[in-house]
């Protein structure tokens, strides 16, 4: 970064310094400033490390201070180590990278004049861009322009992102509604309880309005108490949560007026949804509210069906993805990534660059094979549907196969230049063409007409997103060629080849990206762990609050029912009678309540798995388990409960009235 980086920003260190414009001069030695998570992690928070010597890309470099543990970097992904632009070429070894050409996705950070909007400095960078074109025309396109937009905005936020964020905030919905059926059924059976205080209100003259204010200022009161509690136990759970995700360090939970206000506003809804209905019920005269209380526990049982499906759902995805059987050796793979489009290179000139980059890339130490592909495996996708088939496109060179160990089955391998041939892997050949030969077989691909010419292996590539996946290739289509990248199988230890290919695939002006696939499938079961981790998490809450909720309904039913019961045991009732008694008057609604919680289970499934990965359309193994899961849940609320039914003793019960 710019060396008054910090200084725009107002950032100040906890240790140390930060760094200023005269680190940033030609000729100043190398120094650094450590995030704080990093500083945590790797030097166990020692305040000894400043002004020690450490080595980046095998380079000595002086760190001169600490980063605040609130600033993670102006990047999505936390910033571990920073230091001034002007060491750039110390640590690669290669001046012209930032001399000559600059580095390849740097982006810049300004704070606006007062006064001024951001359209009226867009307009200035669209002059300013204009100039850049004239001056640099190789560098700069024709429809290429500086864009202006807030950086404390999120840059266009993906569909799956905001899906995930829409599911997360579901289903933590779905927990606030199968509390809240757990409160109402309590306060129903609450003004069960109250029944004579009620009666005398009645007779001493009090109406029916009176008595419901009263009994909605009592949960509103319940609210404002169980926000206050909310504030602070949601703060704690969730800074517990952030430390299970190892979420960055700088993402952190604070409590402003928002916060507050969302979680009044959540009380004083749950308060009116789920109390007026029980204060109505409970003025009525005769207090029917059997009715009432059915609907709540078939809520309740929904709710907490939902999340323990979609939890199980989840695991068995994370389960599927481990034991993905992939043929390629991806964890002594690599990806060379030139990003030809982004340079302003033509389809002709990018074919050439990349086997170019590929001719030098094997030729690099510790490197046995090399290839060139337009898709990374793992990484992205092009799909396409042939005879209703979904099918995974790749464009390779010839010796893609070879290298990702994908031998010939049927048929032969295409040439270089055969822009009309395909070949499929086995699956998709048993879905296309069962019980026949495809060799010869044609498809439409692309808006094309494609001859399949060979049957390979199949390689898994795909199987961590789809398990469904079939894969077809192609040649490289020279209006693809700009996106061409190597990938590149390492003799052994990958990871430590990163500056070698770099500097072996290095052109003027692009220094590549480069980085293992072992990294990338890191990052994919991950993020799955995580988000397996959030929903089980919602599950466990919400069984122990159903836990909770059928505990206390069969215990206030056992205790409201004690003469009945205590009767038909004298009168020699056997204990299936008294079971019945007990639990038959919940069979229906927990039975509506499963039913209504699996169909919604099996549309919110539908809906995730598009944005996660290793889902199958309908899954009856996680649908039983989430169903037995909240069974075993409701057998071990009920055990107490009938225990005491079955223990009662007719002549005490009988005496007790």
């Amino acid at each position: 970064m710019s060396g008054n980086f910090f200084g725009e920003l107002g950032i100040t260190p906890v240790y140390g310094r930060m760094l200023d414009e005269q680190d940033d001069q030609p000729g100043a030695p190398p120094v650094a400033v450590l995030s704080h998570g990093y500083w945590q992690s790797r030097f166990s928070g020692d305040p000894g490390i400043v002004l020690t010597t450490i080595r980046l890309n095998d380079k000595p470099v002086r760190v001169v201070g600490i980063a605040p543990s609130q600033f993670g970097g102006l990047v999505r992904q936390p910033t571990l180590v920073w230091m001034a632009n002007s060491q750039f070429p110390y640590l690669t070894g290669d001046g012209r990278a930032l001399v000559d050409y600059g580095i390849p996705r740097s982006y810049m950070v300004g704070r606006l004049k007062p006064g001024i909007s951001l359209e009226a400095a867009q307009a200035q960078f669209r002059a300013l861009t204009a100039e850049l074109r004239r001056q640099q025309p190789q560098y700069v396109g024709r429809n290429e322009w500086l864009k202006l937009q807030p950086a404390e905005m999120p840059p266009n936020p993906s569909t799956a992102a905001l899906l995930l964020l829409s599911t997360c905030i579901l289903l933590v919905l779905l927990v606030l509604l199968s509390a809240c059926a757990n409160l109402g059924n309590m306060l129903l059976a609450r003004g069960l309880a109250r029944q004579r205080e009620i009666e005398i209100r009645f007779a001493v003259g009090a109406g029916r309005w009176r008595l419901i204010r009263q009994l909605m200022t009592e949960n509103l009161l319940l609210a404002v108490l169980a926000s206050i509690a909310a504030l602070l136990v949601g703060r704690l759970a969730a800074n517990i949560l952030l430390r299970i995700i190892e979420a960055p360090p700088n993402l952190r939970v604070s409590t402003d007026w928002r916060i507050v206000l969302a979680c009044a506003v959540l009380g004083l809804g749950a308060t009116l949804a789920f109390g007026l209905a029980p204060a109505f019920q409970i003025v009525k005269r005769g207090l029917k509210t059997t009715r009432a209380r059915k609907i709540l526990v078939s809520v309740q049982v929904a709710a907490s069906c939902v999340l323990l499906i979609l939890s199980s759902f989840l695991t068995r995805a994370v389960q599927q993805s481990f034991r993905t059987e992939v043929t390629f050796d991806y964890a002594g793979m690599m990806v060379v990534d030139p990003a030809f489009y982004l340079h302003n290179y033509t389809a002709s000139q990018a074919r050439q660059a990349a086997l170019d980059l590929a001719t030098r890339v094997r030729q690099a130490p510790g490197i046995d094979a090399a290839s060139i592909t337009t898709i990374v495996p793992l990484r992205r996708s092009w799909v396409e549907h042939v005879s209703a088939q979904q099918v995974y496109i790749n464009e390779v060179d010839p010796s893609y196969f070879p290298m990702m160990r994908l031998p010939l089955l049927q048929g032969r391998m295409f040439g270089p230049v055969e822009q009309d041939a395909v070949v499929i892997g086995e699956s998709a050949a048993r879905k296309l063409w069962p019980n026949e030969s495809p060799v010869g077989k044609s498809c439409l691909i692309a808006q094309r007409s494609r001859t399949v010419i060979g049957v390979v292996k199949d390689s898994g590539m795909n199987l961590m997103t789809n398990p469904e996946s079939v894969e077809a290739y192609m040649p490289i289509d020279d209006k693809n060629a700009v996106y061409a990248t190597i990938v590149v199988h390492a003799a052994s230890n990958p990871g430590q080849l990163a500056g070698v290919l770099r500097s072996a695939a290095t052109l003027p002006g692009i220094v590549p990206m480069v980085y293992t696939f072992q990294s990338f499938v890191d990052r994919q079961l991950d993020s799955m762990r995580k988000m397996v981790t959030v929903v089980a998490s919602l599950g466990a809450v919400a069984s122990l609050l159903a836990l909770l909720g059928i505990f206390g309904l069969l215990a206030f039913t056992v205790a409201q029912r004690t003469r009945e019961i205590g009767v038909r045991m004298a009168l020699g009732a056997p204990r299936f009678h008294v079971l019945q008694c007990v639990l038959g008057q919940y069979t229906v609604p927990f039975g509506i309540g499963a039913g209504l919680g699996v169909a919604l289970a099996a549309a919110a499934a539908k809906v995730v798995r598009n944005i996660l990965f290793g889902f199958i359309p309908f899954d009856l193994v996680s649908f039983g388990a989430g169903l037995l899961l909240f069974a075993a849940v409701a057998l071990a609320a009920s055990i107490a409960p009938v225990r005491r039914a079955l223990g009662i003793d007719p002549a005490s019960a009988l005496r007790y009235e």
